[in-house]
């Protein structure tokens, strides 16, 4: 995994992350997402920083820098609603979707869908890192 475009993919697949998810959490357009995919355009490193953290791995590992992330989280645990989040750190849902709309919590995102309505996503590795893996792993039935 050399290239920009290797790790990019490598990092969206690990995220399970479509481009059209990629670019409703990122603010990047689909077209561009698609042209870095491609190999055509290179983004600049305000927009890598912006992949890296809706991807969850680091800037410096999209740069090109470093081994590939280990995967800390079981692929069982794909996807991680606002509801799971917030009983597993024993708080409202409220909490969590605010706290992910204003940029508090550091472990997902939150975009304007239509309407009033929000996209969440909820980075399971960031999330286990945050409320720590023994809580992580009790809650989700996971062994450690």
């Amino acid at each position: 995994m050399n290239t920009f475009v290797e790790r990019l993919k490598y990092a969206m697949e690990q995220a399970d992350l479509k481009q059209s998810a990629l670019s409703e959490l990122t603010g990047i357009s689909k077209a561009a997402i698609s042209q870095y995919l491609s190999g055509k355009n290179t983004p600049s490193l305000e927009r890598i920083k912006a992949l890296a953290d809706a991807t969850g791995v680091t800037f410096d590992f999209l740069m090109g820098h470093g081994a590939a992330p280990l995967k800390e989280v079981p692929p069982s645990v794909k996807k991680i609603s606002v509801k799971e989040a917030a009983r597993c750190m024993g708080k409202s849902d409220q909490f969590v979707r605010i706290g992910l709309q204003r940029g508090l919590l550091p472990f997902g995102n939150a975009v304007p869908g239509t309407g009033s309505k929000w996209i969440y996503y909820i980075n399971p590795a960031k999330f286990r890192e945050y409320v720590g893996a023994e809580a992580f792993n009790s809650f989700f039935g996971l062994t450690a």
